[in-house]
């Protein structure tokens, strides 16, 4: 198990391979677990790297957290192990620390990869939403939380006919400490809108989207490419929110193709 400290906490992470870091960032309520197929794929070819946030999965609970405090996190460790500067993916909610850490450290990037992820800030129903999910992990516990998200997770067919990859992702939310899970809802919730933050992204930049994700759609994604020059959009087919643990194959091919260094150089579209 590899642990790197930074301020006020330590930090577990997965690094395999050697070259050009490429820098994964976990959902909510999750942790590096959901990138073992791109973890094991891609660092065939570049130095992948994968952290567990503060107060997940392997990485202790040390305080509450915010969505930029997490992407200073992320800088901090990346700075301590050498890994700077890198592509930076981020799903869901690891999307939103990407975009953070964009404005933040834009310098230090060589890309932004973002999945199943969205620009805009919690409306007022998703925030009252947030808090009786707090209230729900308080009382319940995170498999009351598992019980609320997993259908709304995986796309309809992954439900139906891959029992595996429901329980897999089923025991890493149960797994998810519920005041970690509290912390999160609360930082989810009170994070900064990044719509007008979008047109600023100047590096090459892939956004990925499974075609079925009910919780960020491909509408989304597709806003998201037009505020973004330059940018590609990558649909992933059979895929809902979870696109890298549901298609693995297809999300590993579109961050080869993007990281290639003449789709990195060039941009463009591809679907």
């Amino acid at each position: 198990m590899a642990t790197q400290p930074i301020t006020g906490a330590t930090l577990h992470f997965i690094e395999k391979g050697a070259g050009q870091p490429l820098v994964l960032l976990h959902g909510f309520p999750l942790d590096l677990r959901m990138w073992t197929a791109q973890i094991d794929d891609l660092s065939s070819r570049w130095r992948v790297i994968a952290p567990d946030f503060r107060g997940f999965g392997r990485s202790p609970i040390s305080g509450s957290f915010t969505v930029p405090s997490l992407a200073e996190d992320i800088h901090e460790f990346l700075q301590s192990i050498g890994a700077l500067p890198c592509v930076l993916a981020g799903l869901s909610m690891g999307g939103y620390v990407a975009m953070n850490y964009a404005r933040q450290f834009a310098a230090e990037l060589r890309g932004l990869i973002l999945v199943d992820t969205k620009d805009a800030a919690d409306n007022a129903d998703q925030r009252e939403n947030r808090n009786r999910m707090i209230e729900v992990v308080r009382s319940k516990g995170s498999p009351a939380i598992a019980d609320l998200m997993l259908g709304k997770l995986l796309a309809p067919d992954t439900v139906s006919h891959r029992p595996e990859q429901v329980k897999t992702l089923r025991d890493i939310m149960e797994a998810c400490p519920a005041l970690t899970i509290e912390h999160a809802l609360a930082a989810l919730r009170d994070r900064p809108d990044m719509t007008d933050e979008l047109p600023k992204i100047a590096m090459a930049t892939l956004i990925i989207v499974g075609e079925a994700d009910a919780i960020t759609p491909v509408a989304v994604a597709e806003a998201m490419h037009k505020r973004i020059a330059g940018s590609q959009l990558a649909i992933i087919p059979g895929a809902g929110h979870m696109s890298p643990m549901e298609q693995p194959s297809l999300v590993n091919r579109a961050m080869r193709q993007f990281l290639n260094p003449p789709a990195m150089a060039s941009g463009g579209a591809a679907s």
